[in-house]
């Protein structure tokens, strides 16, 4: 049967641990030798943790101990609310219990682990550009915004083994080729326009010649089919990628756009490190994604294959035009939701 500790000898384990500035494993050393009796460095640690947060000693909840009472629960949800990023095994070791009891205590509260969702970095001069850009975007949420970016895909790929599973009845040992000595890549652009998805672009190299290139030809043609409804009054969007603040550039989409359009440099300034306001980076690039490289994904063997399955994609997508609506009626309120919170990380949906 297992040592049961008293309140005095939780006492004198916390003194041990004061004495031995702090080290549980000296202070457990310490504790054998003044009181005969070896101790666990966590037990130590443990009624430390207890007496500093909540005043008491006497753990609860463990095997052959009294159960926890209403008021232990109590101290153990209160322990949830000041440190809400902790975990079961914190808060298990904090009141000597088990990480299961613990977990018990907050299903019954009604709480749930929620994961976290990652984000690009903001720093705080972005605060006030992001703010006025989408104060913009809300007095002109009539017009036709050409919403413009570029992705590179590679032959790997995204893959995450901790969410991929073979069920089966036995364990067939499946393999998936991770790293492969050739390698090769696309670089890709894309355009969305009201609820009408433009490309695939394949573009070579990413530089102001070869962007410049692609606006005054690629582009050119590529509106054609295009409603003219639709092109009437167009704004045409960018990011601040380098290629895209090349003075040839900014020149040409003024003298093509006058002030209709947004970037870098441009009449309606681009807010730096905001892929969160625009649909290529918040759904059309992690769609496509998904679709490449789902079932057989990581048995693309060639450029070749890596461009025919992002065409496939493109292609799944534009009969997905509900979503792309969904998507287009989303930015107003991502716009309501980043001024509401003065160009802070907003709550992300669809």
């Amino acid at each position: 049967m297992p040592y049961r500790y008293t309140n005095v000898d939780y006492l004198h384990m916390v003194m041990c641990y004061h004495e031995a500035n702090y080290n549980c494993a000296e202070a457990a050393r310490l504790y054998a030798d003044v009181y005969g009796v070896t101790v666990n460095p966590r037990t130590i640690l443990g009624a430390e943790q207890r007496f500093r947060e909540w005043g008491l000693f006497m753990p609860t909840g463990d095997p052959g101990r009294p159960r926890l009472p209403v008021h232990g629960e109590e101290n153990v949800l209160e322990f949830f609310d000041r440190h809400p990023t902790a975990s079961t095994a914190d808060a298990a070791a904090a009141f000597n219990m088990s990480p299961m009891s613990v977990w018990r205590i907050l299903k019954r509260d009604g709480r749930h682990p929620y994961h976290f969702t990652l984000v690009q970095e903001l720093k705080s001069q972005d605060y006030a550009p992001r703010v006025q850009f989408c104060q913009w975007l809300r007095r002109h949420r009539q017009c036709n915004i050409l919403w413009t970016d570029e992705s590179t895909f590679t032959r790997v790929g995204m893959f995450n083994q901790h969410n991929a599973h073979y069920w089966a009845h036995a364990n067939p040992h499946q393999i998936r080729p991770d790293h492969f000595q050739t390698r090769f890549s696309l670089n890709v652009w894309a355009g969305v326009l009201g609820d009408q998805l433009i490309g695939p672009v394949f573009l070579d190299r990413l530089n102001g010649s070869t962007y410049l290139q692609f606006l005054q030809e690629t582009l050119e043609e590529l509106l054609t089919d295009v409603p003219l409804l639709l092109r009437q009054g167009m704004y045409f969007q960018q990011d601040g990628a380098p290629a895209h603040y090349d003075r040839s550039v900014r020149k040409y989409l003024t003298g093509r756009y006058g002030r209709r359009w947004i970037g870098r440099g441009g009449p309606v300034p681009w807010p730096a490190r905001s892929p969160d306001l625009t649909p290529l980076d918040f759904h059309v690039w992690g769609r496509v994604k998904d679709l490449v490289y789902s079932e057989g994904g990581h048995s693309i063997e060639s450029a070749t294959h890596l461009r025919d399955r992002i065409i496939n994609a493109f292609d799944i997508m534009r009969s997905e035009s509900d979503v792309l609506t969904r998507v287009r009626r989303n930015l107003s309120k991502r716009a309501w939701l980043c001024i509401s919170v003065e160009g802070r990380h907003f709550q992300q949906f669809l």
